[in-house]
């Protein structure tokens, strides 16, 4: 079976980590490239993030390319700390690194490879949509040649920085509302609609500690302070892996319910990162320019992202699915 050649657009970032653990651990996905973006941390910090977990991962092979620290009007995104200071939840001094980001921006990179394999790539933007946007403005064939662009952000309800907006729509709105006014092939949006709904709970991530694998221990590690901000605002039990989702419906499309709209971002205001669903067709005559994610198989996603990473506790995940599985249904 070909292999799908994935680049991932991201600001690592907990989940974003979760992510590219998640694409390089499974055969089906052949991840190109890293590119990074100002978000979950500044441009700096995101890229050490990124060449940290290729590394963790055994992956040095694989190049990262820097991307925007700025929004595509100059600004500087407010990060976020939900992640601790350091984006990963005060364990990036953890994993050491000696890889260093490749001399061409993300931005020129993207334009580029895009242009030598039209209708081949697939991207993962999981991240401010700085980098996509600023490649369409660069080559405003880009979008046409991209064979789908998968996004986390928006949704088509409430929001996580504000009661309306998602954080990567809100952080370069202008961008984002680019994105989706620029014609792509396929493009996706996997919103928080769904992935709150596979946030990580207390016992999965007990799990992860009992299988004391390297990459168990760091995902342990990393999620502890999504788990505290969430105690301490919601009092939830949980820690987001929102970006993963992304990476688990390129795996297997059946994880996500999608359904097609026209989506729209505000760009100002106090409704500044909104993403605007047309759920019932009323502007452009009803012509959808997006699928979004109107549901989830939690169940089909923590198999899938359980057992795609640690193979060799497979008896052990499909015990603790089927315990689950039986608790919800009585």
């Amino acid at each position: 079976m070909e292999r799908l050649q994935l680049i991932i657009d991201c600001d690592p970032g907990v989940d974003d980590a979760l992510a590219i653990i998640l694409a390089l651990n499974h055969p089906a996905i052949d991840v190109l490239a890293i590119c990074s973006v100002a978000g979950n941390g500044h441009i700096e910090n995101t890229t050490q993030n990124g060449l940290k977990i290729l590394s963790l991962c055994g992956r040095e092979d694989i190049p990262l390319y820097q991307g925007a620290d700025a929004s595509v009007n100059g600004v500087r995104p407010d990060t976020v700390d939900a992640f601790g200071d350091d984006g990963l939840g005060g364990c990036a001094d953890a994993v050491k690194t000696d890889k260093e980001p490749e001399k061409e921006h993300a931005v020129d990179f993207l334009a580029r490879m895009v242009r030598e394999n039209p209708n081949k790539l697939t991207i993962a933007a999981i991240g401010p949509c700085t980098n996509i946007a600023s490649a369409v403005r660069k080559d405003p064939s880009f979008a046409g040649n991209v064979k789908q662009i998968v996004l986390m952000g928006g949704a088509k309800y409430t929001g996580n920085v504000s009661p309306v907006a998602e954080y990567n729509f809100w952080a370069d709105p202008i961008a984002a509302r680019e994105v989706f006014q620029s014609g792509f092939r396929k493009c996706v949006m996997i919103g928080l609609d769904v992935t709150n709904q596979i946030a990580l709970d207390a016992s999965c991530r007990e799990l992860l500690r009992i299988f004391n694998t390297k990459l168990s221990r760091f995902i342990y590690q990393i999620t502890e302070s999504g788990m505290d901000e969430n105690w301490e605002t919601r009092h939830k039990m949980v820690s987001p892996m929102h970006d993963i989702l992304t990476i688990a419906y390129l795996i297997d499309e059946n994880v996500v319910t999608l359904k097609e709209s026209n989506i729209d971002i505000i760009e100002h205001g106090i409704g500044r990162g909104q993403s605007i669903v047309d759920i019932d067709g009323h502007w452009h005559e009803g012509k959808c320019n997006a699928l979004y994610a109107a549901e989830v198989d939690v169940f089909k996603f923590y198999q899938l992202f359980l057992i795609t990473v640690f193979k060799e506790h497979e008896k052990e995940i499909t015990a603790y699915l089927k315990q689950i599985s039986e608790k919800k249904e009585r």
